[in-house]
């Protein structure tokens, strides 16, 4: 794990995080009052109290700790605070002084450019390269984030977007200025708008709402009141916006983000808020056709501080030195220069993030850099080999019908010495893949139709490989779907019962021993011919296909480590197991798992058409009896872990292999009591 810390200087409060960075999440926080003004030494004696308090509480060692960032108020220039009016400060050198007194590698910026950072890299501009924030609090501050980079500007004083002008010679603003974007747009001269409008309609429901008294204004009531249908309340909001939008769209206008983020207390107004200031931006930015800024709300509210100063320590790493991961992708022939690697998907196996470069037209290009887990995968040599020859295939095979290469297949990006993969000083094997563009993926079947398009693409997937010579691959999981060994195996667990708890799962061990001869059914079928070795996927998911993102038809099968020689109506029944039911894998009210057989179909018609007749008609004969066979495997190695204490599948709970097994073998009696049923629905679809 990767650990660091996060502390939210206030002149109030000063809130310590402890972030996980693998899980992206503070995992436990802590905070004292401030007391200021005090020195700097005083406030960093009081953080490394906490920081102690909170590695005691979670069991962490402070060698396990990378990094402390701090969020701090004030102008923030190298490291040094170089005013801060409520802290009492002038050119301190916080970061020097955190770092001499916590004995780690310190890190501080301005709190308001820290928050920004917080949505930059994990909040609403996550694998963007630019965002700037624009927070409606007290005043009105703002962060600028280029390329993964806060920009402090030359002395510190960059993102005051509060003090942009929106009114020439307007109101008296604080700054000594007048007409700046503050005095129209932070909560107090909303609240001030607001009395000066409920003196001027006191039947109003805006002055209902603060009883008439002025005292009692703040900046959510004109909000609610323009909800309610009031004139006055309508005034004060629509104002408001007007010139929130003047001032977002001079940001944009200028530079052109991916990103505007709108946080502070007045963004808890959601909608209200961020629908009409998007229809002003529509009519006051500049632009056509292609990317445009979006606009959103702040993901992170009263955490942003924490978390973007525990992610400063991630910011200096790319600013001051090139990251190993960096360096690893210098040793690839991507196009142009490296400019970030975020954590990308939702994969638990390799270590996945999504490139950035930039090339000399200052185009961005996207790939995927993937870190091959050599626990699971002991040859990935080998397993390379597969993935560039089945890939390879493929694609000759669009290029001939005229295809899209680049978004229907992976590409393999070759390193600079013309090899499939790299191999890093630390004997790490890594690859890199062209981004398929405008693509997405899904964890879930949100619609039948997604069902039926993954059908079509993995019958297709056997349809483009029908005719290549499967037993040349490598087998990167020995005997992974060789059900008659899945079934030695649960034997074995029984024989030893490892922890004690076969007295328990006597009716799933016999489940599994009445099937015995069934398990056979496949390997005997291949063994007279009527089962021909394909290249088979293996991980037939919902997730390991993409989309395209504008017209939702499938574009490509995609995690290709597990590709090597099989049956086809293995992929097909993997898919039944997870797709046709009505429950979840770990349900553990087994009446509300049931067999789908009008899902079932749906899989069945995609599936062969698909294949587009490349199956013969032993496979399809077989298709029903692989979905049995699948889910039965599925079902024996839960059943097998459950016996061996857990040491395979991440569990949640002592009895959640257990509830797997149960919920496979029912859905296992389900489709065997519609065996004929689905047997006709195949033969419906020849």
């Amino acid at each position: 794990m990767k650990y660091c810390i996060g502390v939210d200087l206030g002149g109030t409060n000063t809130a310590v995080g402890l972030i996980d960075l693998d899980s992206k999440r503070i995992i436990s926080k802590a905070s004292t009052k401030t007391r200021a003004p005090r020195s700097a030494r005083e406030i960093a004696l009081d953080i490394r109290r906490l920081i102690h308090s909170l590695c005691d509480g979670e069991k962490i060692g402070m060698e396990n700790l990378l990094w402390v960032g701090v969020a701090t108020p004030g102008i923030v220039k190298n490291g040094v605070v170089v005013r801060a009016t409520n802290l009492g400060w002038v050119n301190v050198p916080l970061a020097a002084i955190i770092g001499e007194v916590t004995s780690l590698p310190s890190f501080i910026a301005n709190d308001a450019n820290a928050a920004a950072y917080a949505e930059a890299q994990w909040g609403v501009g996550s694998g963007e390269l630019s965002l700037i924030a624009v927070t409606l609090g007290t005043g009105v501050g703002g962060g600028i984030v280029i390329d993964g980079k806060i920009w402090e500007g030359v002395n510190g004083h960059a993102a005051e977007v509060g003090h942009m002008v929106v009114e020439t010679d307007g109101r008296q603003c604080a700054c000594g200025k007048r007409g700046c974007l503050e005095t129209y747009c932070s909560v107090r001269a909303l609240t001030a708008e607001a009395v000066r409008m409920m003196k001027r309609y006191p039947d109003s429901i805006l002055a209902s709402l603060a009883g008439g008294v002025p005292e009692r204004m703040n900046g959510l009531i004109p909000f609610e009141a323009k909800r309610r249908g009031d004139a006055a309340g309508g005034l004060v909001v629509d104002e408001f916006i007007s010139y929130l939008a003047t001032g977002v769209a001079n940001i944009i206008n200028v530079f052109q983000p991916a990103v505007v983020c709108i946080g502070g207390g007045i963004s808890g107004e959601g909608e209200d808020l961020i629908g009409p200031l998007r229809e002003r931006l529509k009519r006051a930015t500049f632009g056509s056709s292609g990317a445009s800024t979006r606009v959103e709300l702040a993901k992170y509210k009263n955490e942003a501080g924490i978390i973007g100063a525990g992610l400063l320590g991630l910011m200096n790493e790319r600013t001051n030195k090139k990251s190993r991961v960096e360096m690893v992708v210098e040793g690839f022939r991507a196009v142009g220069d490296f400019i970030s690697a975020e954590p990308y998907g939702s994969g638990h196996i390799n270590d996945t993030r999504l490139v950035k470069t930039r090339d000399a037209e200052g185009k961005i290009h996207d790939y995927i850099l993937q870190r091959i887990n050599k626990n699971v995968f002991k040859r990935p040599d080998l397993l390379m080999g597969n993935y560039v020859a089945v890939t390879k295939f493929i694609r000759e095979k669009i290029e001939r019908e005229g295809g899209d290469p680049e978004r229907e297949v992976i590409n393999v990006i070759p390193t600079r010495e013309g090899k499939d993969f790299l191999v890093d000083e630390s004997g790490d094997f890594w690859r890199l893949l062209l981004f398929v563009s405008d693509s997405l993926s899904f964890d879930k079947v949100e619609r039948p139709e997604q069902f039926y398009d993954s059908a079509v693409a993995f019958g297709n997937f056997q349809y483009m490989l029908r005719d290549f010579p499967a037993e040349t691959l490598y087998e990167t999981i020995p005997n992974f779907h060789n059900t008659p060994d899945r079934y030695r195996q649960l034997m074995e667990a029984v024989e030893k019962d490892a922890v004690g708890r076969l007295a328990e799962v006597g009716a799933e061990v016999e489940f599994a021993r009445a099937r015995r001869e069934f398990t056979e059914t496949l390997e005997r079928a291949h063994a007279e011919g009527r089962l021909p070795l394909r290249v088979t996927h293996n991980d037939t998911k919902l997730n390991n296909i993409l989309f395209d993102r504008e017209t939702g038809g499938a574009l490509c099968v995609i995690d290709l480590d597990t590709i090597m020689p099989g049956y086809s109506v293995n992929d097909f029944g993997d898919s039944i197991r997870f797709g046709a039911t009505t429950a979840l894998e770990d349900e553990t009210d087994l009446t509300k798992v049931n067999f789908d057989i009008s899902l079932y179909e749906l899989y069945v018609k995609g599936f062969i058409e698909g294949a587009a007749g490349g199956l013969t008609a032993g496979e399809l004969e077989l298709l029903p009896i692989g979905a049995i066979m699948m889910t039965l495997e599925c079902g024996m190695r839960f059943l097998t872990d459950y016996l061996s204490g857990d040491v395979y599948f991440r569990v949640h709970r002592p009895s959640h292999n257990l509830d797997r097994a149960r919920n496979q073998f029912k859905l296992v009696a389900d489709m065997e009591s519609r065996l004929d049923e689905m047997k006709a629905i195949v033969r419906k679809y020849l």
